[in-house]
């Protein structure tokens, strides 16, 4: 019914399908949008159908699943349903609860917005310190690798493994979501997305150096082939 673009605040709804809608209907947003979509869903909802939130129960419930494990996430895993009031928090934890074994939470549109995005900007963080800390152990001719191995076996401490950066269509947008609302209190994550963005960068540039290494070596002009390069790993 809606369709969302992460650059930009922008959505359109399906007229024929609003104005369908009879009072009491439940109209659920899953996609990850900026704080307070689905309060300006509502309005475009509407102004299509005449319904306002208190005759429809509009409420956003954050996806999480994981490519490759989708249909058993969607069963398995805990769920937040954020209501425009609290009948519609109810009407989407009936409708979850249909199919949903995980525990099923509820709180505001507006909480559960931002509850996906800081899933995703805590992950965003995690793996900027460790794709910092590879930068780190580059300068000091320390293994990153062992060095996180070692550094795990703190039982307070799980360091994730560096990378090339952040891909997906998630994490490397989402945590500009939360910067974007409030850019004074966000230092932080928009450190982390600036690392993670400048790892990517750092590796070209270490593919570069090689490859210029390769050249002098070989007299000739070298060809590096990039295989199985992906966001998730198999």
């Amino acid at each position: 019914m809606a369709s969302h673009n992460p650059t930009s605040t922008t959505y359109w709804l399906q007229p024929a399908r609003s104005r369908g809608l009879q009072p009491g209907n439940l109209v659920l947003l899953e996609y990850t949008s900026p704080i307070g979509t689905t309060e300006q869903v509502a309005q475009v909802i509407a102004e299509l159908s005449g319904l306002n939130a208190d005759q429809l129960h509009i409420a956003y419930c954050p996806e999480r699943v994981l490519p490759g494990r989708i249909l058993q996430e969607l069963v398995s895993n805990d769920r937040v349903i954020g209501g425009l009031t609290p009948e519609a928090a109810e009407a989407g934890t009936a409708f979850y609860a249909t199919f949903c074994n995980g525990e099923l939470l509820t709180t505001t549109s507006r909480t559960a917005e931002l509850v996906k995005l800081t899933e995703n900007s805590f992950r965003d963080v995690n793996i900027a310190f460790s794709n910092e800390l590879s930068l780190v152990c580059d300068h000091l001719s320390i293994n990153v690798r062992e060095l996180i191995r070692l550094a795990n076996h703190h039982p307070r401490v799980n360091v994730l493994q560096p990378g090339c950066g952040v891909g997906g269509h998630c994490i490397a947008v989402d945590p500009w979501f939360i910067a974007a609302e409030a850019p004074d209190c966000t230092p932080l994550i928009q450190t982390a997305r600036r690392v993670n963005d400048g790892k990517s960068r750092w590796v070209i540039e270490q593919v570069q150096a090689r490859a210029a290494a390769l050249e002098d070596q070989l007299g000739r002009p070298a060809r590096i082939g990039c295989l199985g390069l992906a966001f998730k790993p198999n």
